[in-house]
C-alpha cells in the first residue's frame, strides 16, 4: 500500500517537475493578475485575492519538493554521494515561498517591502543551499 501511495507521489512530482517553469511563471502571473484586473477595471474581493496567491503558492512548493524528490526529468536531484539535508530542503522551500510572498506583496502593498522580501527570501535560499550540500538526509 505504501509502495503504492509512494509511486503515485512521485508520478505527481514528475508531472509537476515537467511542466516546472510553466507553473512557477504562471504563478507569478496568477499572483499579480489582480494588478491586471484592476488597470482593466475589475476589482477581485480581498478573499478571492488570497485564496488565487495560497493556491498558487501550494502548486509552486510542491512543484520545487518535486524537483528536489525526482530531480529534473528522472534525474537523482544531488550529484552521486551528495544529499542534501532536510535543513536545506527546508530552506529552500521557505526561500521560494519567500519569493512568491515578496511579489505579492511588491504588487499589493508596497513595492519597497516587497522588493526587500525578495531578497531576504533570496540570501535565506543562498545560505540555505551554500551551508547545505553535503549533509546526511
Amino acid at each position: 500500500m505504501a509502495d503504492t501511495e509512494t509511486s503515485e507521489l512521485d508520478a505527481l512530482f514528475g508531472v509537476l517537475v515537467a511542466y516546472r517553469l510553466l507553473i512557477y511563471f504562471g504563478g507569478l502571473l496568477v499572483i499579480g493578475s489582480p494588478l491586471l484586473f484592476g488597470a482593466l477595471g475589475i476589482e477581485l474581493a480581498g478573499t478571492v485575492r488570497v485564496v488565487l496567491v495560497v493556491v498558487t503558492l501550494a502548486v509552486m512548493i510542491l512543484t520545487y519538493i518535486g524537483e528536489r524528490r525526482v530531480g529534473f526529468e528522472g534525474a537523482q536531484a544531488a550529484p552521486a554521494g551528495e544529499t542534501y539535508s532536510l535543513r536545506m530542503r527546508l530552506a529552500l522551500a521557505l526561500a521560494v515561498a519567500g519569493i512568491a510572498i515578496g511579489v505579492y506583496v511588491a504588487l499589493e502593498v508596497n513595492t519597497v517591502a516587497g522588493l526587500l522580501f525578495i531578497a531576504g527570501a533570496y540570501f535565506f535560499g543562498y545560505l540555505g543551499y551554500r551551508g547545505g550540500l553535503g549533509e546526511e538526509a
